[in-house]
Formats: C-alpha cells, sequence, structure tokens
C-alpha cells in the first residue's frame, strides 16, 4: 500500500515542477551544493540510528505509556476543508527553483493543487487527487493524466498513497496507520518512533501543545531513503495551531532534495470549490 512515501513527499512537495523548471530555473552554486551535501550526510546518519534503534524497542517497551501516547501520533489537525497558498523554494541536483502552489483539500476526499509562476501570472500545472483517482494537466506541455491512483505511475512514484500526502499537507504524522513503538522524554518535548509496514518514522512532539515539531521518515530496507520535515512558525486558525513554515529533506538513494514552503492566506472548514478541465486540443495520457 505505501510502497514508496518517500519519493511520493517529494513529488508532492513540488508537484509537476518538471513543467516548473522549464520557467524558473536557476543553477545551483558550488557552496549551496556542498553545504546540501553535508546536510544529506548528516540526514542519513541520522536515519541509521533510527533503524537501528527500531531494532530494540520491542525489548524496552513500556506498554502503558505507549498507550497513553496512541493520542499524541493520531492526527492532530482534523478539518473538513483546508486551503492555503504555498509559496515554494526547491534545490536538487543542479537545480533551484521558486514558484507557487495553491493548495484546497476536502478531508479524505479530494486534494487540489496549482502551480503557477512569474508571481502567479503565469499558470503551470493543476492536478486533483481523490484516494483512488488522480488528474493533472500540464499547461506547458499541453498534456492532461487521468485515471485510476495507479495510473498516475506514469508522472508519479509507485505506490502513491493519499492519506500520507493528506498528513504531510497539514502538519500531522506522515504514517497513516502507524504503531507506536517506543516513547522519551526530552525535555519539552516527547521522541516518539511508530512504523508501518517497512517505514519507521521518528517524531519530536511539543509537550504543551502536541504539534509535531519534527518528524523523520526512514525506508527500513537498503534502499536509503528518507523523508525529513521540520514545522515552525505555528499559527492559531480556530482551535487548530499549523505550521505556517516547512522544511523538507528527502533523499532517495543518496542523492538529496531540499524544499522550503511557506504557508499564508490559511483557510479552515470553509466551503471550496475544485476546478478542474482539460483544454481542447490537449493530448490525454
Amino acid at each position: 500500500m505505501i510502497k514508496s512515501i518517500v519519493k511520493l513527499c517529494a513529488l508532492a512537495l513540488v508537484v509537476l515542477t518538471a513543467d516548473s523548471c522549464k520557467l524558473i530555473r536557476h543553477k545551483r552554486g558550488k557552496k549551496q551544493k556542498e553545504k546540501a551535501a553535508v546536510e544529506t550526510r548528516r540526514l542519513d546518519s541520522l536515519a541509521a540510528g533510527i533503524k537501528q534503534a527500531a531494532v530494540t524497542d520491542s525489548a524496552m517497551v513500556n506498554v502503558r505509556l505507549l498507550d497513553s501516547m496512541k493520542p499524541v501520533v493520531a492526527p492532530r489537525v482534523n478539518v473538513t476543508t483546508f486551503a492555503a497558498k504555498a509559496k515554494m523554494h526547491y534545490e536538487g541536483g543542479d537545480k533551484s527553483l521558486d514558484f507557487v502552489a495553491n493548495i484546497r483539500m476536502k478531508q479524505d476526499s479530494i486534494i487540489w493543487i496549482s502551480v503557477s509562476a512569474g508571481g502567479g501570472l503565469i499558470q503551470v500545472a493543476r492536478a486533483v487527487i481523490t484516494p483512488d483517482s488522480f488528474k493533472a494537466v500540464s499547461f506547458l506541455e499541453n498534456t492532461a493524466y487521468i485515471g485510476p491512483i495507479s495510473k498516475a505511475s506514469s508522472i508519479l512514484p509507485e505506490g502513491v498513497d493519499f492519506y500520507s500526502l493528506q498528513n504531510m499537507l497539514l502538519g500531522n504524522p506522515v504514517l497513516s496507520k502507524g504503531q507506536l513503538n517506543s516513547v522519551a522524554d526530552s525535555g519539552d518535548r516527547w521522541e516518539l518512533r511508530q512504523t508501518q509496514l517497512s517505514y519507521i518514522e521518528q517524531l519530536d512532539v511539543l509537550k504543551s501543545d502536541s504539534t509535531v515539531q519534527r518528524s523523520q521518515l526512514v525506508s527500513n530496507d537498503s534502499l536509503n531513503r528518507s523523508l525529513t520535515q521540520q514545522l515552525h512558525n505555528f499559527g492559531l486558525f480556530g482551535n487548530l495551531r499549523i505550521a505556517q513554515d516547512r522544511k523538507f529533506n528527502i533523499i532517495n538513494k543518496g542523492e538529496g532534495l531540499l524544499v522550503d514552503m511557506n504557508l499564508s492566506n490559511i483557510v479552515i472548514d470553509a466551503e471550496q470549490k475544485y476546478p478542474f478541465s482539460i483544454p481542447e486540443g490537449y493530448t490525454i495520457r
């Protein structure tokens, strides 16, 4: 069900950036590459530590404490609908680019993403994802994709999981059905580890309000994949605390990429529209 959450999250954060690159691509400098390489090595080391620690979790488990912590790893941000404007900065390989993604969501039902460039003046791409279907249109390539979620593999990574993407966008723990394995007291935070299939997720959760401050998702195999997200600048929206600044580091087989996301115009539980149409003459794949 979740063969490649890490690759999914990487793509979701920069949905259809292959098109964005054509408009707003910048070459990364030597210092940027060196800094990214150092961070990739650091996160690789942390990921190895998480995998090793998970081996001993079962022998050190405190069942009563684990049971009391289960509500903490459950999704904390539950909404009927969610909308935000995301200013995105992406670095990967020799590319550095900036673009804007407008995001709308109806929880457990639909995710709508519209990507633009040039200060929002140039429409680049639009995508609609549901638990069992996928639609996207590339306005720069005059191409559309439509069909069951399995068909998304032609442009999305294998094993797309709607609920993991939803959790990531809302700032919840990424694993949607994780099993809590360990809890550690770390001052003002809880350090939690949960597993789901071949993935381990380590969470730093603030004790005072149960917000996720940091998450590192690691594939428990030999493929060297991880997703680290750091959440900052929490704002109060209704009775929910939502991180307005996010930083994502994605490592896949030793190659790293970075995405900075700044959310504004956040609206929750308001009626939203999810328009999608394919212009006449576009090639459908």
